[in-house]
């Protein structure tokens, strides 16, 4: 019995390896495109955000001003 599950293992292990490195490389890929697209749309967010944060008590004296 151990024989066979050892003869079972080794047949599979050559097949095993490619075929999950191939669709780890694949899905590999797309992670990190992923991760990389919300990493550049959190990026800009924050950057715009940091940009607006310059000017609401700018704006919000000229239109307190402009009302009285």
């Amino acid at each position: 019995m151990t024989l066979r599950k050892r003869l079972f293992w080794t047949a599979k292990e050559p097949l095993l390896p490619c075929k999950t490195y191939a669709f780890a490389m694949q899905n590999n890929r797309f992670y990190n495109a992923l991760i990389i697209n919300k990493l550049n749309k959190s990026y800009s967010l924050k950057k715009y955000l940091q940009f607006c944060s310059l000017f609401p008590t700018h704006k919000t004296m000229q239109k307190r001003q402009s009302n009285t």
